[in-house]
């Protein structure tokens, strides 16, 4: 199965570049503000799950993360 099956480039570089096209060109301000918000969202949602389950999605997620993260796929400009 292809990710241009689900309506996705198939190139990772273009994937990168389309995931961080709505953050480019933000104030420093402005993405700390987004980064805030996003880390109070996940305390809430870690607030409201047992902690085993939380041990057991860390594990998925760690067997599922390829060594490349997203933000080293994407040329410098």
């Amino acid at each position: 199965m292809k990710a241009s099956d689900f309506g996705m480039t198939d190139d990772p570089f273009l994937q990168a570049e389309a995931e961080v096209r709505p953050y480019r060109g933000l104030s420093h301000r402005e993405r700390f503000r987004r980064f805030l918000d996003l880390m109070s969202f996940m305390e809430e949602l870690m607030r409201t799950r047992p902690v085993e389950e939380w041990r057991r999605i860390w594990r998925a997620q760690e067997s599922l993360d390829d060594p490349g993260r997203w933000w080293e796929r994407i040329p410098r400009s």
